[in-house]
């Protein structure tokens, strides 16, 4: 019978934790080539993935026996497998290594799995007959157990870690222990490797959107986009398998019961969807999978995939659409969960642990990811998505201010618009018109939607429709009416508004400075929708105005340039109006007339032989003249050689002042006051010369 065997880690190979194993020796290696049990020299997989291994060699064989360091090793383990037959391709889940569930598929047994490593051989089927010997052939063990100890080996602290392990072909039914501390068998027939890697967790979730249907139907077209209409579907896709494989494959069921099982099983695994905008003052809520069913929630899981993914019915009713709404934000976790200083433990005891039964190390909280070190912490990739309005509009451009739909009478056009619905929802467009019976009715039904939201259809032509009868079209999704509107039909649908110049002021005079208030333009509207257009005015080839017009169907407007005030020396001018963004114009001439120059006031010249005649309120009054009194015994006299003055002379003194003050005074109030007051200091003078100025 031909014996075959794993030990694990290979000779040479090393790795975190793990010594190097003794190497076999020279006659060993010899016979190990005597037959060719195994293809390749290494079937390789990942850590708590499953790894498929063919041999061509029935019998047995050997797992674990590398020799480590003296304290036991987590990547260190041993067991003794019966591959029926001439040999068989089975499946090894990495993830049951060592555990009490059985990792081989094909029939393959496991003594230690099956038995228990404390059964003796010959209480077995498959293994009887078996002895542990040393190389002097003496026994040194009873049972598998026994021999582990001779080894080195202990239970399993943690599930079996990344390395490298061998596969052993032997010839006999004796497992012998070396005096180096390595388990062989006698007389070996090939080896081979089996390489565990450690898990990687590259890459974000991914998510995409597709059309109303089951969650578990096909999901297509898919369409990478951050919004899903309500009743359309979301994808989330990537959540990476890497390192629980193996575990999936020991959950009986569909998708979503092998996520719940994954989630209660402490593996360090998490998956969950949080409303982000619950409402004010409130926490981020996480939605739950316990009231999912397979219909509103899809999982899918495919054993030879690596990742899953999940498709979510947003429909109203649903699991998810029960607890969503228009707006409502989401975030999708994928976690592998780890703490700094804390490894995945498998309880304490005797005999083989269970595979999902980790130690808990703090209350009610999953250990740490099985194939993370001490020193590693949680990794986790996101997603999120936006529920919204389920909403289907026709372009702006392509609608009257009224809302109706504006078609061509010639030529082919495309009806275009925006809709939150996923590309290939299926969207049809009606158009009907009222000259029946029958009514001429044009259908639209390979409606596409682009990624972006906008949608269009084909080129169509509307040439069967005739202007003289009422149109309506309506828009369909997925076979239910959700839009009916009026239909125009536009000689131009690119220029529905057909805005006319018809007519502008012709010439036009202006008084140098002025505005130009009496020049204007008429602008009609023959289309069928309204227009805004800009009337331009040039004069003398610079522009002087800009205005903005508003016209309804049918409809003519005028605007003035009111506004405008041409800088421009007096002359004659050419002007031109015209209908922005067209070659529609007219020409005028413009007149500009010089301002009158106003005639001076003239101001009358002074009489400067007379004095101003002073009013009773501006005039001092005289004091009153002295008359001469005869005193008895008294008599007049003067100065000897002097005489009192005239009345003339004093008079011209008076004048003369009167005459030279006017003369370079205009009559105003102010000049008035000047020349009464010169006039009593004249007096003054006068009198102090003995004279008097009264008449």
């Amino acid at each position: 019978m031909c014996l075959l065997a794993v030990a694990g880690p290979a000779a040479g190979a090393t790795g975190p934790g793990t010594a190097v194993a003794a190497p076999v020796d020279a006659e060993l290696s010899a016979v190990a080539q005597q037959e060719d049990c195994f293809g390749p020299d290494t079937f390789e997989g990942v850590a708590g993935d499953t790894v498929e291994i063919s041999t061509s060699c029935g019998g047995y064989l050997l797992v674990g026996g590398d020799r480590t360091v003296d304290s036991p090793s987590n990547r260190n383990f041993l067991d003794l497998l019966y591959v029926p037959g001439g040999g068989t391709t089975f499946t090894v889940n990495t993830r049951l290594l060592g555990t009490d569930r059985s990792a081989y598929s094909g029939g393959v047994v496991s003594y230690a799995q099956k038995y228990g490593p404390d059964t003796a051989p010959e209480d077995t089927s498959e293994f009887s007959g078996f002895r542990f010997v040393d190389e002097d052939g003496d026994e040194i063990a009873g049972t598998l157990a026994e021999f582990e100890g001779e080894v080195g080996i202990t239970r399993l602290p943690r599930p079996v870690q990344p390395a490298r392990y061998r596969l052993l072909a032997g010839a006999n039914e004796s497992l012998v222990l070396g005096d180096d501390g390595v388990p062989y068998l006698e007389n070996p027939l090939d080896r081979s490797n089996l390489r565990l890697t450690t898990p990687s967790f590259e890459g974000d979730l991914e998510r995409s959107v597709a059309p109303k249907g089951a969650a578990d139907g096909e999901f297509t077209p898919a369409t990478d986009r951050n919004r899903v209409a309500v009743g359309d579907r979301v994808r989330i896709s990537g959540f990476s398998t890497a390192g629980f494989r193996g575990t999936l494959a020991t959950i009986d069921g569909d998708g979503l019961d092998k996520l719940r099982t994954l989630l209660d099983y402490p593996e360090g695994v998490n998956v969950t969807v949080e409303h982000l905008n619950p409402g004010v003052n409130q926490e981020t809520e996480q939605v739950t999978f316990d009231e999912a069913n397979a219909q509103d929630l899809f999982v899918d899981v495919s054993d030879d995939e690596e990742s899953f993914s999940m498709v979510i019915d947003t429909s109203g009713g649903t699991w998810f659409g029960q607890r969503s709404a228009p707006g409502d934000r989401f975030r999708v976790t994928f976690e592998f969960e780890g703490s700094a200083n804390r490894e995945y433990r498998f309880p304490s005891g005797s005999g083989l642990p269970g595979p999902f039964t980790a130690r808990s190390e703090v209350e009610d909280r999953s250990e740490q990811y099985p194939y993370f070190d001490s020193d590693e912490t949680t990794v986790e990739s996101t997603t999120t998505f936006t529920v919204v309005e389920p909403r289907i509009e026709y372009s702006q451009d392509q609608l009257t201010d009224d809302g109706e739909l504006i078609v061509g009478e010639n030529g082919r056009y495309r009806l275009t618009g925006t809709t939150t619905y996923a590309p290939g929802t299926d969207v049809e467009i009606q158009l009907i018109s009222r000259d029946g019976p029958p009514p001429t009715k044009i259908t639209i039904d390979d409606v596409s939607i682009d990624a972006d939201g906008t949608f269009r259809t084909p080129p169509v032509s509307f040439a069967e429709l005739d202007p003289q009868y009422p149109v309506e079209a309506e828009l369909f999704l997925r076979n239910r009416l959700v839009d009916r509107r009026p239909v125009v039909i536009a000689a131009d649908p690119d220029n529905p508004a057909e805005l006319r110049l018809l007519d502008a002021t012709r010439n036009l005079t202006i008084t140098e400075g002025e505005r130009l208030g009496g020049l204007s333009a008429t602008v009609g509207n023959d289309g069928v929708a309204d227009g805004t257009g800009r009337v331009l005015l040039t004069v003398d080839g610079d522009r002087w105005g800009n205005r903005s017009v508003s016209v309804t169907p049918e409809r003519n407007r005028s605007v003035a340039f009111d506004g405008a005030r041409p800088s421009l020396p007096p002359g004659e001018y050419p002007y031109t109006v015209r209908l922005a963004g067209s070659d529609q114009s007219l020409s005028g001439s413009l007149v500009i007339e010089p301002r009158a120059t106003p005639e001076p006031t003239a101001t009358p010249e002074p009489d400067t032989a007379q004095p101003p005649t002073a009013t009773p309120e501006d005039t001092p009054q005289s004091p009153p003249t002295a008359t001469a009194t005869d005193t008895p015994g008294t008599t007049n006299t003067t100065a000897a050689n002097g005489s009192a003055p005239s009345e003339a002379e004093s008079g011209s003194l008076i004048g003369g002042l009167v005459s030279y003050v006017t003369s370079v005074a205009p009559y105003t109030l102010g000049s008035m006051v000047f020349v009464v007051v010169a006039y009593v200091v004249a007096r003054a003078a006068v009198a102090r010369r003995g004279g008097s100025d009264a008449s």
